[in-house]
C-alpha cells in the first residue's frame, strides 16, 4: 500500500497500486476527459495564488501558474504532479458525440479532466514552503472551458506513487502530501491557441460512388473542406458509425488515407467500402468522424502523463476532426464487392539487360492504375503464347498502392520465357487482387514481338528502384543536369541504400565533369533528386552518363546527349 490515507466524505481510503492502477486506466480509456484520481478525494481548500504568464508578449497566457504555500514534514526531493479540471464539461464531447457520463464509482463527482497537468521536482527543507507549479496555457485553451479550475496536487519523497514510476525503498510514512485549490475565473480565450497546421473549415458533402455501374455503389466518397496554414504531407482516418439503441453506437466502416496539402483553402476526401456499409444492414444517415494528421514530419502526439523525466510543454502538432452526419443511404443500395482500382488503359514495356551480356533478363510490362482504396495488393500475371494455354513464365509479388495514378511492374523472368522455346508476341493476363477482399480487375495485354533465344538463361533479379528522368539543360557555357530515383511499391520495411554516380564527356570522350553521391529510398514509393552543375564548357556535343549502383553490376543506366 501506498503510505498516507485520504479522507472520502467521513470514510478512510487506502490508495493502493491496484486502485490507482484501475482509476489511471479509466482516465486513458476515457480520452482524458475522465474523472480523475482527485474525483474521490474531497478537497480541503489550501492556501495559493495563481497567474497567467505571457512569455511572448503576444498578450495570450503560454503558462497558468499556480503557487501552492504547503507544510512539508521531511526535508528531500519532492516529486510534484498537478493536474487542472474543472467542475463543469464541455457541452459536447469530440466530435459532438457527448461528454462521457462518469464510471459507476465515481458518479458523486462532478470534476471533469484533467484538462493540463505537470511534473516538477524540486528539493524543499522541512516547513512551510511555496510551490510553484505551471500548466500548458494551449492544453487549456483547446480544451475549450471556462475557469476557475480545480487543481489537484500530489507531493511525494522520494518518487511518484503511480505505475511504472520508480518508489525507493522505504517510503517513510509522512512522505505523502495532497494539496486542493480552486483558480479564479479565466476565459479560455486569454490562453494561447494551439499551433493549427491545417484545420477543417467545416463544409463537407458525401455522394454514393459506382464504379462498374452496375446499379449499387462501390464506395460512400465522402470531402471535407480545409484551409492548410502548413504545406506537407498529411494523413486522415475516417470512421462512420450509428446509433442503433439507446446506449449503443455501432461501428459501421472506417477509411484512411495519406496526401500532400499545399498551402490553400483545399478539399479533403475519404472513400468509405460499400461492402462495409452492406453488411450492417443499417441504413444512413451515418454519423461521422474525421481527424487530420499533419505535417507528419511534425511531431505529432497523444497527450498522456508524462513520464521518464519529461517535462512540459511538448511541441505538440494537434490533430484536427470534424464530425457531422451523411445524407440517408439505404445499406441494399451498396455493392457486397469493391473495385479498389481501374486499369487506365496505359501499359509500358522494357526487356533490361542488367549484366550488359546482350541478353535480357526480363520481360517487364507495367500497368497504369487508377488506385480507388488504398490497400496491399497481391500482384500475379501469367505468360502465354497469343492463343495459346500453355503457361510460358509467371510473375508474382506483393505491395502497396496509395490513392491515385501508379505504376505496376509485372516482371517475367528472363530464363523461364528462354527455356519454353516460344517466340512471341506473348499475351499476358495481369491481375491484381486486393487483400482485404474485393474485384481483381484482371486485364489481357498483348506484347511485343520477341525471340525466346534473345533471354538470358541466368537472371541478375528484379530491382524495386531505377532512375526515374534524367535531363540536362544547357544555359550559356553551362550545363545544369538533374536526376531522379524512384522506388517501386513494395511491401518492404528496410532502407534501399545505394551509390550514384554522373559522368560527362566530351564528343572526344574526354571527361569534363563527374559526381558521385548515396541514394537513400527509405520507404515503399519514395523518389529522391539531385542536380548537378558543369561549368565553362565549350561549343560542342556532350554525353551525360548516369549509373546508379556500382559499374560492374549497375542497377540502371541512362544516357543522354546534349549540345552546348
Amino acid at each position: 500500500m501506498w503510505p498516507g490515507r485520504v479522507r472520502t466524505r467521513g470514510a478512510n481510503m487506502m490508495l493502493t497500486t491496484r486502485t490507482i492502477g484501475l482509476l489511471v486506466t479509466m482516465a486513458v480509456v476515457t480520452g482524458g476527459a475522465a474523472w480523475g484520481v482527485h474525483a474521490l478525494i474531497a478537497s480541503a481548500g489550501g492556501a495559493g495564488s495563481d497567474y497567467g504568464l505571457d512569455t511572448n508578449g503576444n498578450g495570450k497566457f503560454e503558462w497558468l501558474v499556480v503557487e501552492a504555500q504547503v507544510s512539508l514534514p521531511t526535508a528531500g526531493t519532492w516529486e510534484i504532479y498537478a493536474d487542472l479540471s474543472t467542475d463543469k464539461a464541455p457541452g459536447t464531447g469530440a466530435c459532438g458525440i457527448g461528454v462521457p457520463r462518469p464510471l459507476p464509482m465515481m458518479q458523486t463527482s462532478t470534476v471533469y479532466g484533467p484538462i493540463a497537468w505537470t511534473n516538477e521536482r524540486y528539493f524543499f527543507p522541512v516547513g512551510s514552503q511555496t510551490v510553484r507549479m505551471s500548466f500548458n496555457g494551449t492544453e487549456i485553451a483547446r480544451a475549450g472551458v471556462d475557469g476557475p479550475y480545480a487543481v489537484h496536487a500530489r507531493l511525494s519523497l522520494g518518487g511518484m506513487p503511480y505505475m511504472g514510476m520508480p518508489v525507493p525503498e522505504p517510503i517513510p510514512a509522512d512522505g505523502f502530501v495532497e494539496w486542493n485549490y480552486t483558480t479564479r475565473a479565466y476565459a479560455v480565450s486569454e490562453f494561447e491557441p494551439p499551433v493549427r497546421t491545417a484545420f477543417f473549415t467545416g463544409g463537407h458533402t458525401d455522394s454514393a460512388v459506382d464504379v462498374d455501374a452496375d446499379g449499387l455503389a462501390d464506395f460512400l466518397g465522402l470531402t471535407a473542406d480545409v484551409h492548410v496554414n502548413t504545406a506537407g504531407h498529411y494523413s486522415m482516418y475516417g470512421t462512420l458509425s450509428k446509433e442503433s439503441g439507446s446506449d449503443a453506437i455501432r461501428s459501421i466502416a472506417y477509411a484512411y488515407r495519406d496526401f500532400n496539402l499545399t498551402t490553400d483553402d483545399t478539399t479533403v476526401f475519404l472513400r468509405f467500402r460499400g461492402d462495409q456499409l452492406r453488411q450492417t444492414g443499417l441504413d444512413g444517415p451515418w454519423d461521422f468522424a474525421l481527424t487530420l494528421f499533419g505535417p507528419v514530419d511534425l511531431p505529432v502526439v497523444a497527450i498522456g502523463p508524462p513520464t521518464g523525466g519529461l517535462l512540459r510543454p511538448v511541441p505538440i502538432s494537434y490533430p484536427e476532426t470534424l464530425c457531422g452526419s451523411t445524407r440517408a443511404y439505404r445499406a441494399t443500395d451498396f455493392d457486397d464487392t469493391v473495385e479498389f482500382l481501374r486499369y487506365t488503359g496505359r501499359f509500358e514495356e522494357s526487356t533490361p539487360d542488367r549484366d550488359g551480356n546482350g541478353k535480357y533478363d526480363a520481360l517487364v510490362v507495367r500497368a497504369e492504375v487508377d488506385v480507388l482504396l488504398g490497400a496491399g495488393f497481391a500482384v500475379s500475371g501469367v505468360l502465354h503464347s497469343v492463343g495459346g494455354s500453355v503457361e510460358l513464365a509467371r510473375a508474382t509479388g506483393q505491395l502497396w498502392l496509395r490513392d491515385g495514378l501508379q505504376w505496376v511492374e509485372f516482371v517475367f523472368p528472363g530464363p523461364q520465357i528462354r527455356g519454353s522455346g516460344v517466340d512471341g508476341p506473348y499475351e499476358g493476363m495481369l491481375s491484381i487482387t486486393p487483400g482485404p477482399a474485393g474485384i481483381d480487375p484482371t486485364r489481357t495485354y498483348i506484347t511485343k514481338a520477341y525471340r525466346a533465344a534473345d533471354f538470358d538463361n541466368e537472371s541478375l533479379g528484379t530491382r524495386g528502384y531505377w532512375i526515374s528522368n534524367v535531363t540536362a539543360t544547357p544555359t550559356g557555357s553551362n550545363l545544369a543536369i538533374a536526376v531522379g530515383v524512384t522506388r517501386g511499391p513494395d511491401m518492404l520495411a528496410l532502407v534501399f541504400e545505394d551509390s550514384l554516380e554522373v559522368r560527362v564527356t566530351n564528343a572526344t570522350g574526354a571527361f569534363v565533369g563527374s559526381f558521385q553521391t548515396k541514394v537513400y529510398l527509405a520507404s515503399s514509393g519514395t523518389e529522391q533528386s539531385f542536380t548537378f552543375s558543369v561549368s565553362g564548357l565549350s561549343a560542342g556535343r556532350y554525353t551525360v552518363t548516369v549509373i546508379l549502383g556500382p559499374e560492374s553490376r549497375p542497377v540502371d543506366t541512362r544516357t543522354v546527349v546534349v549540345t552546348v
